[in-house]
């Protein structure tokens, strides 16, 4: 029996999942901002399981795929990328410039509350790289993995998680429009365009 099929089940088979995400995105190197709106997004409702399940099993696949050692080069698939060593550098370009949007994002006294609040000395060099550093990395603390999520949607602007739509992260069940080919003169398969 499926979560859909029995809701009482569904919250901590939520639970579990969430747990089970957080822990992939930390061992394979997701994006932080993925990790973001995906966290932020889905909270745990029935209609969820079908995109937790997704994001298991792609995290899954690609912990399975690095730990083989195989990486073909068609594996990058939205977030993922096709090295453990590749992720690993676009974690830490990703880090420095959520270091850079502190400068911009926030206020002097809102930055040292920040340090403060992420055991940063302020007297201490490199403050918000520091910060940066310590976001998403303990993934076994909900508590750290909601502060990560509500500091880095501040940094980058997200203000309300229902900005973010479910369909960004791959599955729409709306049929699909064949994307339409023009050539340079405006015909588009033989039917002339008047827009």
């Amino acid at each position: 029996m499926d979560a859909l099929q029995s809701p009482s089940r569904w919250p901590l088979e939520f639970e579990k999942k969430q747990q089970e995400i957080i822990e992939l995105w930390h061992a394979c190197s997701i994006s932080l901002v993925h990790r973001t709106y995906f966290f932020l997004l889905f909270k745990g409702e029935s209609a969820d399981s079908i995109y937790m399940e997704v994001e298991l099993r792609r995290l899954s696949f690609l912990r399975d795929t690095y730990s083989r050692g195989s990486t073909p080069s068609n594996v990058t698939v939205g977030s993922l990328s096709s090295s453990p060593v590749a992720s690993a550098k676009k974690l830490q370009r990703e880090r420095e410039m959520l270091a850079r949007q502190m400068q911009k994002r926030l206020s002097v006294e809102e930055r040292n509350h920040m340090y403060t609040k992420w055991s940063v000395s302020l007297d201490s060099k490199r403050r918000k790289l520091q910060v940066a550093r310590r976001l998403w990395t303990e993934s076994r603390d909900l508590e750290h993995v909601r502060e990560s999520a509500s500091l880095v949607a501040k940094l980058i602007g997200l203000q309300e998680p229902g900005q973010v739509l479910r369909e960004m992260f791959g599955l729409s069940f709306a049929p699909q429009q064949p994307p339409t080919r023009r050539s340079s003169n405006g015909w588009r398969y033989g039917i002339p365009s008047f827009g």
